[in-house]
């Protein structure tokens, strides 16, 4: 990994170096401080976040930790080089470790569409691929438990007025890869969206993915375990940890509503496990829906190349104000299969103050119901 690092990281400065040599200029666009040059081949922008959570849980009679904690901590360094070519890292500072997230370079001299190389998202999930700083809750839905999240991949995107394609074949996340230093798994991945208008106002979204892999390291088995959806509780909820997995088949629906200010949005995934030495196949699945409703009057953009939602930028110096209620449900219980890792459902009402592109102050109410068996007890 080492190696790796050290070679993008050339590739950004050279980017860098490479602008300076034109006198350029420095704008500061939507909350993003840029550096470009005179002639619009070079750009590089930073990207920092830092993220603060606090929690309070109330009549809870699971052993979690309330007060404060870094939630996040991100740097990145985002460049534009030779007009086609992009790239990008970021790393991520929490929990008393310093994490790689994203680590590629793209070649984008196609019209509407690119290849990536390095370690990103695979294109699965609308929930999932949607960054941190563009989240309407504090957290994502229970169903994010599911897809692969970020690996080492080669994708392929392209796009056109009112559709959007992804794929990408993948390995390990680069922190299981250096420290298993085995054989690592193989994975495909491909999303398909629709984005049509009627109109100004109405947008809709229709999606599907979905993922055919192979577990992790070679181990022939796989974990899926969630908190509730707040960070700061550090412990799991749910948990089933599925060992004899073959394959693993993830699907994916997403669907959205943008009327003005107003949205609606849900995702529904399952996840089929076959399994060997004639073990009975485990299925386990799990949605989410939410409501959004900006309360003066700014709109969430969408933007067809990437298929997702964009920033809330405030009209005004007092900000935008937002309200926002979901509904998750995650089941990890399969009786065919003899697995019960319990049943979760949580209701989150959410009110965000957007200060400024830069600042947010997000306040989220959880409800969390969960069944008999949602005691970490699902290992088969």
């Amino acid at each position: 990994m080492r190696k790796s690092i050290v070679l993008l990281f050339v590739v950004l400065c050279v980017g860098i170096l490479s602008a300076e040599t034109s006198t350029g200029g420095t704008s500061w666009e939507n909350g993003i401080l840029k550096w470009t040059s005179d002639d619009g081949n070079f750009q590089t922008r930073l990207d920092v976040r830092m993220y603060l959570d606090f929690a309070q849980f109330l009549n809870s009679e699971n052993d979690f930790r309330n007060g404060t904690m870094l939630r996040r901590g991100r740097f990145a360094v985002k460049s534009k080089l030779w007009e086609v070519w992009n790239a990008e890292y970021d790393m991520d500072i929490a929990d008393n470790s310093v994490e790689v997230k994203d680590m590629w370079f793209s070649y984008n001299g196609f019209k509407n569409g690119f290849i990536k190389v390095g370690h990103f998202k695979v294109p699965f999930s609308l929930n999932e691929l949607t960054s941190s700083r563009l989240l309407t809750f504090m957290e994502r839905g229970y169903p994010n438990v599911f897809p692969p999240g970020r690996r080492s991949a080669l994708g392929v995107t392209k796009w056109g007025n009112i559709w959007h394609l992804s794929t990408a074949v993948y390995g390990q996340e680069l922190a299981e890869k250096e420290q298993t230093r085995i054989d690592e798994s193989i994975g495909f991945a491909g999303r398909f969206a629709l984005s049509p208008r009627i109109g100004e106002k109405l947008l809709f979204h229709l999606g599907a993915g979905g993922v055919y892999q192979t577990p992790d390291n070679d181990s022939e088995s796989i974990e899926y375990k969630i908190e509730p959806e707040a960070k700061m509780g550090d412990s799991e909820i749910l948990v089933a940890d599925i060992s004899d997995v073959e394959t693993i088949i993830l699907y994916g629906l997403e669907g959205a509503v943008k009327y003005n200010n107003f949205s609606i949005q849900g995702e529904y995934i399952q996840s089929n496990l076959a399994r060997l030495n004639d073990l009975e196949d485990v299925t386990f699945s799990g949605f989410y829906t939410f409501l959004s409703w900006i309360i003066t009057g700014e709109e969430r953009p969408y933007y067809v190349s990437e298929g997702e939602f964009g920033q809330v930028i405030p009209n005004s110096k007092k900000g935008a104000f937002e309200l926002a209620v979901r509904y998750s449900h995650l089941d990890l219980t399969d009786e065919d299969a003899l697995i019960f890792g319990g049943m979760a459902n949580n209701i989150v009402v959410g009110l965000n103050w957007y200060a400024n592109p830069n600042l947010r102050i997000m306040l989220n109410y959880n409800i969390v119901d969960n069944s008999e068996n949602a005691n970490m007890g699902g290992s088969l």
